[in-house]
């Protein structure tokens, strides 16, 4: 089992002012890390490398060295007096952080106070204590807790935003479903498809918002200020539309997929048959794994694009992450096609015969794709799955025990 926490000792935050030391300081941790969590780690430490901190600054030796986290669960269980940066599957901030935080992960759960700005990105994020600073948020999901308190401009956009917290200043929120239970004081501009203003809400600025319905305000909600409906700026809800023309494309897509599955097994076999036995062997570390990396990877390349000077290695990283992904569905695709060869006996290890089944799987994988509300799960599990095995058996060319040659399942190397 590969262990993906990686936590830096107090030995480790030692000032570094000149750039050469700072480099190797940098280059030592990204071993430390490459060698325990592999590509999160590879990812979260460009971001480190990227993102300027205040604490590098050779003017302030008396600010608090920041700390940096990677793996595929983190969880902050003391208080750091500077910056926070952490990138990983799930991310629990429990104890403070007097400077900035700059977190991404698929689950992100803030219960501690942060002394200055929270910068996050990632699938479901949370925040259940006081953020001193601006706030950025942008994920699929956000929920601003009762217990929330945020005293910055906040700007936040997610698929899902619940706000029920309390925010001293100027608030924009980008969503499909925006709404609003919590204490207000600065002015509001809402964009999103549905708003709801609960019985709770009490707003004592000017609410400006566009969207595709008028907005829902309880009776017993407070709006001291003005309600103003500008032009739409998101239409979310025509999403579905464009998308129904694009289901006379499928049948290109699966054979673009086929074509692809043909050239990764003519130009690697090698790579394609150990990625499907890792797979068969370890499913369970193959989707944990799989899993951290398709979750955390697109927030780390987010945040990346956001430091602006990331850009470059942010573009790529989403590149790399989505070919990855592509390759990942692929070696789903080759497995399943193997367990439904073996019924059939040796004969099947013909060339023909791989890739009937491989046509095969791909369309089964499609049809479990539409599937309501498995359909999603049954993606990211055929996307995780694959690209776990991918990784693991990547890391068992680097295992001390040497791997016997000569085994008997051939398939689907050529």
């Amino acid at each position: 089992m590969i262990n993906c926490k990686i936590r830096l000792a107090p030995q480790c935050n030692k000032r570094h002012n000149s750039a050469g030391s700072r480099w190797a300081y940098m280059t030592s941790i990204f071993v430390q890390a490459r060698r325990q969590s592999g590509a999160i780690s590879a990812a979260a430490l460009a971001l480190l490398i990227a993102t300027p901190g205040p604490a590098l600054a050779a003017d302030d030796d008396n600010y608090p060295d920041p700390v940096y986290m990677t793996g595929a669960e983190v969880r902050i269980d003391r208080a750091i007096e500077g910056d926070l940066i952490a990138a990983a599957g799930r991310i629990h901030v429990d104890q403070p952080v007097g400077g900035d935080a700059v977190l991404a992960a698929g689950s992100l759960d803030v219960q501690a106070p942060v002394g200055e700005d929270l910068r996050a990105a990632g699938g479901i994020v949370t925040v259940a204590n006081r953020v001193k600073g601006d706030v950025m948020i942008a994920a699929g999901r956000i929920a601003l807790s009762r217990n929330a308190e945020l005293h910055g401009h906040t700007w936040l956009a997610g698929s899902s935003v619940s706000i029920d917290g309390r925010s001293m200043a100027s608030m924009k929120v980008y969503g499909r479903d925006v709404t609003l239970a919590g204490e207000l004081y600065g002015p509001v501009d809402l964009s999103a498809d549905r708003i709801e203003v609960r019985s709770s809400a009490r707003v004592y600025g000017d609410i400006v918002y566009s969207s595709g319905q008028e907005i829902t305000i309880d009776p017993q909600a407070q709006v001291m200020g003005k309600i103003t409906r500008m032009p739409a700026k998101l239409q979310v809800g025509q999403g579905s539309t464009s998308l129904d023309a694009v289901k006379p494309l499928r049948p290109l897509l699966l054979a673009g997929l086929f074509a692809a599955g043909v050239l990764l097994n003519t130009l690697f076999p090698g790579f394609t048959r150990n990625s499907v036995r890792m797979l068969a062997t370890a499913p369970v570390k193959s989707l944990g794994l799989g899993s951290a990396l398709f979750f955390s990877v697109p927030p780390v390349a987010v945040l990346l694009i956001i430091t602006i000077i990331g850009i470059p290695i942010g573009l790529a990283l989403a590149a790399i992450h989505a070919v990855a992904l592509v390759i990942g569905y692929l070696v789903t695709g080759f497995f399943i096609a193997q367990k439904l060869a073996q019924p059939l006996g040796a004969h099947t290890q013909a060339l023909a015969w791989r890739l009937a089944f491989l046509a095969v799987a791909l369309v089964l994988l499609a049809f479990a794709g539409t599937v309501p509300y498995a359909g999603p799960v049954a993606l990211i599990l055929a996307l995780a799955g694959g690209l776990g095995a991918m990784v693991l058996q990547a890391f068992s060319r680097y295992s001390a025990a040497p791997r016997r040659p000569g085994n008997s399942d051939a398939w689907p190397g050529a």
